[in-house]
Parts: structure tokens; C-alpha cells; sequence
């Protein structure tokens, strides 16, 4: 029985992207280039087909590609047929898709009320060889070299385990607080919490959010830095702490003003702010707490939650949380391909990533629904997510609208052990793109 139940939450959520793909393909006109011929005649390569098989590409070559969407047969398109088709489909057609799809697969799960949406941005780096003022430029310490890239601003849905907007910026003109708000702006779900780590802190974007009736939850710079907005805001001890703070915001530069920065902070105009209306003052409250990580090391973090709902023990386990984000990103571009890409023109990349970001939320929904059966072992154990992706995207290319019988049972077999406080040191480096000439278009 419980199978059944899983089996049947793999056949609705491919009925639902299966109707979203058949809805966009009845008013194909709205996401084509040329609204007067492109897809007005019957071919291999059809709108809501090339958008399908956009979403199930892997890291092969086109021409693999297309063998594995078409079954190897004789008459397999070419992949220039496959190029000429997506060449007519604007990166917004996915992204429309990407919100359908969530509007009629997503299920609202509440911490104490509320959605956690996690909110960062990871750089994606593409093939210099076309450049442009969006996504390319000349790195400080070598201005002959040029580095191209999309930065991808994401807010993620903690409980349910899938992306919940994205806003894709050229990492040249990149602004994570101007995507922030972007992100907060579109938001019209239940109450929130949104959570996130250094570079998505200002001020504006605190009052913003708290204006919408919801929460944040944001990591800034510790109390030393000299960059920290939290030098405004002090002095505070060099210890952990959990208080509120006061100011009063303003244009003004009064001796008064200058006096007294217990009081008043100044908001210089090229920093943004949108919430003067008329008057010079603004009175701005948070509350903010620290709190140590290891012997020597603290987290700041700034916050609207009210003390009498989370603790300063809930903060940091609500802060903890965040990392499924970065979690999410990996799989995003190693499991299921996005740092892969099969193309170097602009629009084809921006049309894969949204396209991932469908696929990574399909196959999150069925995964995160298979419950691994509960036997006496060593350590506790989680799905193997980069087998379940992959499972779930074979299984989507199955062609003649057959469901595969056992996909939940085939996912439940393919489990890892959790080693408590096992970890390695965190190496960071450049990422380049996987250039292979012979995938690009």
C-alpha cells in the first residue's frame, strides 16, 4: 500500500509537468522568437517536445544526446535539427514553466508557522568565447584575461527540499541585494522566514521584508570587521550576546546627528532606501545575536524573530539549516549536469539552467517522498540522491507514456550510510566551465 501511495505521487507529478509542458504548447506563440513561424509547421522537433527534452539533457555531446532522448533508432534527429528548434524558445518559456510547474506541485510545509526559504547565489562560469557586458569581465589581477559567468540568486524551500524562485543575473552586473528584493518582492506564499549568509544584508532589505509580514534571518559580518553593518548599530561585547537594537535612519547630517550614532545612523543617498517617503527619518529596530561557532570564532546574525517564539538555540539551528542550499547547489550541478552545458550562445545556457532547476524540483518531490524502512543497523541511512536523480530522469525519457513499476522501490534500494561528525577540510578554488568543444552549439 505504501508503495502504491508513492507510485502514485510518481505518476502525478509527471501527469502535472506533462499538462504544464501540453498548456504552454497550446499557446506557443507567447514563448517563441517569431510569434508568426516558429512552430507553425508539424515537424520532429515540436514546442512542447524541445522544451521536454531540454529538461532531460545530460553531460554528453548533443549528437548522445539525442540518440538516448530518441532510443537509438534510424530516424534520430541531427543535433543541428535539435539546435534550429531551441533557437525558436525565449529562456523565459522555461522560467514560466519553472512557476507552473511549482504552483501546482508544491506542497506548503510550516516550521512554527512558517515557510523557511533560504536564500544565496552561486556563480556558474560559461565559455569567454562570445563576451558581453552581462556576464563578462576582466578579472583585477589579470585584465587580459576575461571571465564569463551567470550568478545564480535562488530562494530554497528548507522543508520541502526545492527551489522556490530564481533570479539569474550576469555575474558582470551581478547585485545580490537588488535580487534579494526582487525575490521578496514576488513572494505572495504564507508567512516566511527568510534565511541567508553574508552579502544579502542591508538595511533595506530588512525593512522590506518586515513590511511583507515576514521574517529574516540573516548571517553578517562579525562585529570587528570594518565593513560590518553592525558597526553602526554598537558597541557590543566581545562575547555572545542576544539583544535589540534601536536607530533612527536619516538623510540628515546635523550636528545633533553626529553627536549622538547611539541614536541616529546616517543613510548616505547612493545607498539605497525606499522606505523615507517624505520624511528624513526612519525608525529601525532588530534584534541581533552572537554566538560561538568554536573556541575563537562567533556568528553574527540580524533577525526580526521575536524572542518569545525562537530562542537564541532555535536561531542557531534555523542558521544550520541554510546549508541545504549549498547542498542543493552541488546536486544542481554535478548530479544532474547544469555546470555541463551544451551551448556558449547566451540564451540556449539561460534556457538550461531554468530547465534544471524544473528537473531538480521533479525529482526532489518524488525522492524526498521515499521513506528508507527502518532496520536495526549501525547508522541511520539516506536515499542516494545522485542514483535517485538519476533513476528519475531515465525513467522521464521513457517514450509511449509507460510508468516504470517499481522506480519507488528501484530509489529505496539505493541508500548511504549517515556518519556522524565526519568532515574534511572545505577546499575552495576557482571553478571553470567543463569546456568540451564538441557539446557546445
Amino acid at each position: 500500500m505504501f508503495l502504491e501511495v508513492l507510485m502514485n505521487n510518481y505518476k502525478s507529478l509527471k501527469k502535472q509537468l506533462k499538462f504544464c509542458i501540453k498548456t504552454m504548447n497550446d499557446s506557443s506563440s507567447l514563448f517563441v522568437v517569431d510569434s508568426n513561424k516558429d512552430f507553425t509547421r508539424k515537424r520532429k522537433h515540436l514546442f512542447g517536445s524541445t522544451l521536454f527534452n531540454v529538461l532531460l539533457l545530460e553531460s554528453g555531446s548533443l549528437k548522445d544526446e539525442m540518440f538516448k532522448l530518441f532510443g537509438y533508432k534510424l530516424d534520430t534527429p541531427t543535433a543541428s535539427s535539435f539546435v534550429q528548434a531551441r533557437s525558436k524558445i525565449r529562456p523565459d518559456a522555461f522560467h514560466t514553466l519553472f512557476n507552473m510547474f511549482n504552483e501546482r506541485t508544491q506542497k506548503i510545509k510550516l516550521h512554527k508557522g512558517y515557510r523557511l526559504l533560504a536564500v544565496d547565489g552561486s556563480v556558474l562560469p560559461i565559455s569567454s568565447a562570445i563576451k558581453d557586458t552581462k556576464t563578462t569581465f576582466y578579472k583585477a589581477n589579470n585584465s587580459n584575461k576575461p571571465f564569463s559567468a551567470y550568478h545564480l540568486n535562488t530562494s530554497y524551500d528548507l522543508l520541502e527540499c526545492t527551489y522556490d524562485d530564481i533570479v539569474l543575473q550576469g555575474n558582470a552586473v551581478m547585485n545580490e541585494n537588488g535580487a534579494f528584493n526582487e525575490i521578496v518582492d514576488r513572494y505572495d506564499g504564507p508567512k516566511a522566514i527568510f534565511i541567508a549568509d553574508r552579502g544579502y544584508e542591508s538595511i533595506n532589505s530588512f525593512v522590506k521584508v518586515g513590511m511583507k509580514n515576514h521574517k529574516y534571518l540573516i548571517r553578517v559580518k562579525d562585529i570587528h570587521s570594518r565593513t560590518s553593518v553592525l558597526r553602526s548599530f554598537g558597541p557590543f561585547p566581545d562575547a555572545e550576546f542576544d539583544m535589540h537594537v534601536r536607530r533612527t535612519l536619516t538623510t540628515k547630517q546635523t550636528n545633533e546627528i553626529k553627536a549622538h550614532p547611539e541614536i541616529y545612523k546616517f543613510v548616505p543617498k547612493n545607498q539605497r532606501f525606499d522606505f523615507f517617503d517624505g520624511s528624513p527619518y526612519f525608525d529601525f529596530e532588530c534584534r541581533v545575536a552572537r554566538f560561538k561557532i568554536s573556541d575563537d570564532t562567533y556568528e553574527s546574525v540580524i533577525t526580526n524573530l521575536d524572542e518569545s517564539e525562537f530562542n537564541i538555540q532555535d536561531i542557531k539551528e534555523l542558521y544550520h539549516l541554510r546549508w541545504e542550499i549549498e547542498t542543493s547547489y552541488r546536486e544542481l550541478k554535478y548530479h544532474l549536469d547544469l555546470n555541463a552545458l551544451h551551448s556558449k550562445k547566451r540564451m540556449f545556457i539561460e534556457q538550461e539552467i531554468y530547465a534544471k532547476l524544473v528537473l531538480y524540483n521533479f525529482c526532489s518531490r518524488v525522492s524526498n517522498n521515499i521513506k528508507i524502512k527502518e532496520k536495526d543497523r549501525k547508522y541511520e541511512y539516506q536515499l542516494n540522491y545522485v542514483r535517485a536523480f538519476h533513476i528519475i530522469r531515465n525513467y522521464l525519457k521513457e517514450k509511449g507514456g509507460k510508468n516504470p513499476p517499481d522506480i519507488e522501490s528501484l530509489i529505496a534500494k539505493e541508500i548511504l550510510p549517515i556518519r556522524p561528525n565526519r568532515q574534511n577540510e572545505r577546499k575552495v578554488k576557482a571553478k571553470s566551465p567543463v569546456s568540451f568543444n564538441y557539446r557546445y552549439d
